[in-house]
């Protein structure tokens, strides 16, 4: 089940921070992760901040660190965190890397049915992770994908 950010943003002030490369500092996330949730920095509209953490596979290990360590921080504060952990894909297309039977001089006598694309792109799927942060409990967040505290 996927959630519906619109109808989310309509309650919660939602914070976007994507992970785009594994490049990305760790420090950098966290303490942007700590300055939208702190209490002090609450939205002019009065709704509550739910910071929504996003990477690709390649960057996720990266992304549950900046998680581990946001909520370790609250916690050390005295103060309660809640996750919400999604897992869904996009579709990409990326350079088609030759193998060892995929050599430019192939038999003529087989002809691939569209498995070889002529610019060398190919579409994949790549898995996402996407981790919801809130500092009070989100109902609709739960519903669809669990608490984690």
């Amino acid at each position: 089940m996927t959630i519906d950010e619109k109808a989310l943003k309509t309650t919660y002030n939602l914070v976007n921070l994507s992970m785009v490369s594994s490049s990305t500092q760790i420090s950098t996330r966290t303490s942007a992760v700590a300055k939208n949730l702190d209490a002090s920095s609450s939205s002019s509209s009065g709704q509550e901040t739910i910071v929504v953490l996003t990477a690709a596979s390649k960057a996720a290990s990266k992304l549950i660190s900046i998680a581990e360590i946001a909520k370790r921080d609250f916690v050390a504060k005295g103060e309660e965190i809640f996750q919400y952990n999604a897992l869904s894909s996009k579709m990409l297309e990326m350079p088609r890397k030759l193998g060892e039977n995929d050599a430019e001089e192939s038999d003529d006598a087989f002809e691939g049915m569209g498995a070889k694309e002529e610019d060398g792109m190919v579409k994949r799927k790549v898995p996402v992770l996407t981790i919801y942060l809130a500092t009070t409990s989100v109902k609709e967040l739960k519903a669809a994908y669990g608490e984690q505290t």
